[in-house]
């Protein structure tokens, strides 16, 4: 929700040429944060949670460190080099944000360290998360996490220094936005490292600590790579439908698509939320050999995600326009064009919902690889949809597109499950097990 203030106040303090800038700007920092990070995110977790399962306080200190010194490499490694290739993105890739006021180019000085900052947000978050602090890793957690926000923190602090922008003058610039985001993400930053050198320090010891095998570079890197694979597909195809717009389409189309989309986040809401909790039901169950109750939990849950999901989308077919105007103040945001993006991007999220939590249940099962082909596969198809589309209808166009892959990723991804697993992942259209439910209490 704050996430969601902050695009708001962002939407109707920048022009929509700077609007659209930013959009493009988020996503590409979003990108950078990822390939940055190595997949060291996913790895420090399971490195942390398995030595300090089996009490082996050393051995965790020494994944953390071996970690901490890679994401060094990796953050100062896609620091450098979009230092280096910032304007040739920025002028010659999207070419219609340059122009007289060259919008990207002159902020890429700050978008290069914007994407430093974010890197180690995601990794020392992370490591919270591998000690079981969820609670941490929320407050910490950086973009590739936050939803392309940050963690609350940073969230926090970016929505109070941009209100208070607002309120003295209702209107910034991208250079300025760029420069809040780091400040705020270099204080979550401080505090993260502060923290975490006093959960490290605060680590015992154990007995044959000197006789346990070190945690290298190579064990570490082994194991993130195919963290990395499947993140990067996944968010490329998350982005590529700004960059796309951004290439083929005018400024004020992305502006539009990027803020109207946020709220597409309120129809997929009840399943981001679903997926926070299952990762350990679905890992433990599968593992016990339990799959005919994980089955009935995934369904329930997805039934009850997809409820709220349904009736959000009900809400935007009959109010979307007002609800634009509501929230965006300018035309451009609340116009029948917006209006539509919005009805598509929501009907392929509801799709999504619907199709319940198919791709955890791959990767906490033992089937990343599966679900990372599905991605692989799918991609050439939108890249060809969104391209075509985009070119003659805009950001209705790449709406469509998105639309599109997203059921079929999901459709496939439900098969696969059940063909893998044996389990349908789905939304029920029975209300018996909600009746049992019920007569238990």
């Amino acid at each position: 929700m704050i996430g969601f203030v902050t695009n708001v106040l962002l939407a109707n303090m920048l022009s929509k040429q700077e609007a659209g800038a930013y959009i493009v700007a988020l996503s590409i920092v979003s990108l950078g944060a990822v390939v940055g990070s190595l997949g060291l995110p996913k790895t420090v977790v399971g490195l942390v949670a398995e030595n300090m399962g089996v009490d082996r306080p050393e051995r965790t200190r020494q994944a953390i460190r071996t970690v901490l010194v890679l994401g060094l490499f990796g953050t100062l490694g896609i620091s450098l080099t979009y230092l280096l290739v910032g304007d040739l993105v920025g002028g010659y890739l999207f070419p219609k944000f340059y122009g007289d006021s060259a919008l990207l180019v002159g902020v890429t000085g700050g978008m290069a360290g914007w994407i430093a900052i974010s890197v180690v947000q995601e990794i020392t978050a992370e490591t919270f998360r591998g000690f079981h602090d969820i609670r941490m890793a929320t407050l910490l957690g950086g973009l590739a996490t936050g939803g392309k926000s940050g963690g609350l923190i940073m969230r926090v602090l970016l929505l109070g220094i941009l209100g208070l922008l607002w309120v003295r003058s209702g209107h910034t610039d991208l250079a300025t936005v760029v420069l809040v985001s780091i400040g705020s993400g270099s204080a979550s930053v401080v505090l993260s490292i502060w923290l975490l050198r006093g959960r490290v320090s605060s680590l015992g010891s154990s007995e044959g600590a000197q006789e346990e095998e070190p945690v290298g570079a190579r064990e570490v890197l082994d194991d993130a790579i195919p963290f990395l694979a499947i993140a990067l597909t996944a968010l490329v195809l998350l982005s590529a439908d700004v960059f796309i717009l951004a290439r083929l389409g005018s400024p004020g189309d992305v502006a539009l698509y990027g803020f109207v989309s946020k709220l597409v986040t309120f129809v997929a809401m009840p399943l981001l939320i679903v997926n926070l909790v299952l990762p350990p039901i679905v890992a433990e169950m599968y593992a016990q050999g339990r799959t005919g109750r994980l089955e009935r939990t995934l369904r329930t849950f997805s039934t009850l995600a997809g409820i709220p999901s349904l009736l959000v989308l009900l809400v935007f077919m009959l109010l979307g326009g007002p609800i634009l105007g509501l929230v965006y103040s300018k035309p451009i945001y609340h116009s029948d064009t917006a209006v539509l993006v919005l009805l598509i991007l929501s009907a392929a999220k509801l799709t999504a919902v619907w199709s319940g939590s198919c791709g955890l249940v791959l990767q906490f099962t033992g089937h990343q690889r599966s679900m990372l082909r599905v991605s692989v596969l799918t991609s050439p198809l939108f890249f060809v949809v969104a391209i075509l589309a985009t070119q003659r209808y805009g950001a209705v166009g790449v709406a469509c597109a998105v639309a599109v892959t997203t059921a079929l990723q999901n459709v496939i991804m439900v098969l696969l499950a059940k063909r893998k697993t044996g389990m349908w992942t789905h939304v029920m259209f029975s209300l018996t097990p909600f009746r049992k439910v019920l007569s238990r209490w």
